[in-house]
């Protein structure tokens, strides 16, 4: 089993705080969250956006191991 970085659970309580009952985000709330371009962070391999009914979402549990 993979060992968690110290800081996952740090991050994904603050994305839980700035996004309350949510479990994934738009790719603007994560464009905006993160200020970069949408292109710039769909081109990055690790960042965990998934197309689901043609419009990208990035859940909460990758974004918080992404920025980790």
């Amino acid at each position: 089993m993979a060992k968690e970085r110290a800081d996952y659970h740090d991050n994904l309580e603050m994305l839980r705080e700035l996004y309350p009952g949510k479990v994934s985000i738009t790719i603007k709330e994560a464009c905006a969250l993160m200020d970069r371009d949408r292109r710039t962070l769909l081109k990055d391999r690790g960042f965990p956006a998934q197309l689901l009914g043609g419009q990208y979402i990035v859940p909460l549990v990758g974004l918080a191991k992404y920025l980790s």
